[in-house]
């Protein structure tokens, strides 16, 4: 199947020549003697390939390419340029072409950049439509939650999720941060793209480079074929960094230059590439700290905390592990062909009392995944629970109110702390009218011991 083809040349007999030579190819084309015919095209209809003459007589080519990537954005444009006009072909590539030819040129040569840019937009939107795919395989899990922290979070998200802005999302290890990643792009305006996950603990020193900006083939030993690296993977979609304290210092300088240029150097090339890709990145260490220890780049980190999202640990949000645990275990269930299986009281008592330091949601997750393989019954009792867990550390399994109740007292006694023991702003901070305020100090034993001030 031809290509849809848009050919901007004001010499009229190379226009014609090329306009003849395509189409005998089986190619749909149009011509535009000039730059403002062309955006007339441009405006009406949609092209696969745009080639043009980076010299036009009421227009510069420049000013055509900003108007290719607003208008036919998924475009590949080949610039014809002279000798003499290298430089302006140079700075074609960094607005956005994909390749050059020298005039005079044969018309089998235009035929092969032809076929090379369209065997690499067909190439593009095969891994599009795969990753999509994959992606729709391996969908994570809903973000799940009671907690009003995670109602916050999850307002953040939305407010922020159709904005360009970096993101920064930290917390412990299994607490949720790629689900909140992938919530922030499908609710942004780039969910028709896709999300590129890198886990940057992953991946070697040597290779880190490599993985995100990608290199020419030849670059370096073993570099057998070109990669388009990360960033150009996730192009008008996100790229979610996960572990990116673990970043080397090596790199850390280039990838502030990706944020902040928006555009990459692949190693081995001498041009750079504009990227249109927008950043999350993840971690469970402390930046701060690390940025006051030099090991990580203190300017790096303020490009990408623009938006911090922080994500309390389960232990600090208990009152979310009842609907949690109610969606994995329907979750693991399907995954073995098993009907749903109820949770009886008493376990959910356990689960809510253990503090699940060690992995947050994941280590949560894969003990029900256990339960669910073990039990041969329509419910999860107490003696499914292996003997360590109804055991551990001596103490009498927790209720769902006095669990609740613990959660709230401590977090209204952290609050009064917060603003000197004022009922009055405790109340505001709360979001409650200070006789609400009045009722929970009193039901929580809380009721003395605090000043009016």
């Amino acid at each position: 199947m031809g290509e849809r083809i848009l050919i901007i040349e004001d010499e009229e007999s190379l226009r014609r020549n090329l306009e003849r030579c395509l189409a005998e190819l089986g190619h749909k084309v149009s011509c535009a003697a000039c730059g403002e015919d062309a955006v007339g095209l441009l405006h009406r209809e949609q092209f696969d390939i745009v080639i043009t003459d980076i010299r036009l007589g009421d227009m510069d080519g420049l000013d055509i390419l900003k108007r290719i990537t607003s208008l036919s954005s998924q475009a590949g444009v080949l610039v014809m340029t002279a000798y003499g006009s290298l430089d302006s072909a140079i700075e074609a590539f960094r607005s956005g072409a994909h390749d050059y030819i020298l005039k005079p040129f044969s018309l089998d040569e235009i035929e092969q950049r032809v076929k090379n840019i369209a065997s690499n937009r067909n190439l593009q939107r095969q891994n599009a439509l795969l990753r999509q795919e994959i992606q729709q395989r391996h969908k994570p899990l809903d973000l799940i939650y009671e907690s009003q922290s995670m109602k916050d979070t999850y307002n953040l998200v939305c407010k922020i999720a159709p904005l360009k802005s970096n993101v920064l999302i930290t917390g412990e290890s299994g607490t949720g941060k790629e689900l909140v990643a992938r919530a922030i792009h499908e609710l942004s305006g780039r969910q028709d793209g896709v999300l590129v996950p890198l886990n940057v603990s992953a991946i070697p020193d040597t290779l880190v480079e490599s993985y995100l900006f990608g290199h020419c083939k030849g670059a370096f030993t073993g570099a057998e074929r070109s990669r388009p690296g990360v960033f150009r993977a996730a192009e008008k979609g996100m790229l979610f960094l996960d572990e990116i304290g673990e970043l080397p210092l090596h790199v850390q300088p280039k990838l502030l230059r990706a944020l902040e240029e928006k555009e990459i150097t692949p190693i081995g090339c001498d041009l750079p590439t504009k990227v249109d890709t927008r950043i999350v990145a993840a971690t469970h260490r402390d930046l701060d700290a690390m940025a006051q220890a030099g090991s990580f780049r203190q300017d790096l980190l303020l490009r990408l905390n623009v938006v911090r999202i922080h994500i309390a640990p389960l232990r600090e949000r208990i009152e979310d592990i009842p609907p949690l645990v109610t969606h994995l275990i329907k979750h693991h269930c399907a995954n073995f062909g098993r009907p749903p299986m109820r949770i009886e009281p008493e376990v959910m008592d356990h689960l809510m009392a253990c503090t699940w330091e060690l992995g947050n949601v994941r280590e949560l997750s894969n003990f029900l995944e256990r339960l669910v393989i073990m039990s041969d019954r329509g419910t999860v009792r107490e003696d499914d629970l292996p003997k360590y867990f109804r055991t551990q550390g001596g103490e009498c399994p927790l209720h769902l109110k006095e669990a609740v109740s613990r959660v709230e007292r401590s977090h209204i006694v952290s609050i009064m702390r917060s603003v000197n023991g004022s009922r009055e702003r405790a109340a505001c901070v709360l979001g409650i009218s200070l006789a609400t305020l009045y009722r929970h100090l009193d039901r929580l034993g809380l009721k003395e011991g605090w000043t009016d001030k």
